[in-house]
C-alpha cells in the first residue's frame, strides 16, 4: 500500500510544460505539492510503501519510476519475500506450476523459438551459440 499521498515538485525546465498541461499556474523555481498520481514517469520521487503481504509490515522507500516500472497496480506493493510467495501463487493459479519452466507450454514456445532463431531445439546444440560462449 502506498503511503504517502502527495509529492511536493520543484518547478524547473523539463518539467514546465508537463505540470502546465496538467492545468497548475506553474512558475519556475518554485515548489508545487501534487498527488502521487500526477507524477511525471520519470520522477525520481521516493515513495514510502508497506507491503500487502498477509501479516508482513515491512515499510520501504520506492522510487517512483521504479514502483510504475514494474507494472504494480495503484496503491499496491510486496515487498522481495512476499512478492516471491505471490509470484508463485499466479503462476500456479494461471498455469499449474511454480516456475515458468516447469510449464509444458512454455518449454514448447523456448523450443519453437530456438527451431526459428537458431535451428536447433537446444542452445547447447548449437555451434554458433557455443563459439559464442566459449569467448565470454
Amino acid at each position: 500500500m502506498i503511503l504517502t499521498r502527495e509529492a511536493p515538485i520543484k518547478i524547473n525546465e523539463n518539467n514546465y510544460s508537463y505540470y502546465e498541461e496538467l492545468g497548475y499556474d506553474v512558475v519556475i523555481g518554485e515548489k508545487l505539492i501534487i498527488p502521487i498520481e500526477l507524477l511525471s514517469t520519470g520522477s525520481h520521487y521516493k515513495l514510502s510503501c508497506k507491503c500487502d503481504g498477509d501479516g508482513c509490515n515491512t515499510i520501504k522507500d520506492v522510487i517512483f519510476k521504479n514502483y510504475i516500472k514494474y507494472g504494480n497496480k495503484w496503491g499496491e506493493y510486496y515487498c522481495r519475500k512476499c512478492s516471491e510467495s505471490k509470484r508463485k501463487k499466479s503462476l500456479n493459479l494461471n498455469y499449474g506450476v511454480d516456475y515458468p519452466i516447469q510449464s509444458k507450454e512454455i518449454k514448447k514456445k523456448i523450443q519453437s523459438t530456438m527451431m526459428e532463431k537458431w535451428g536447433v531445439d537446444n542452445p547447447s546444440k548449437s555451434k554458433e551459440i557455443l563459439t559464442k560462449k566459449a569467448r565470454t
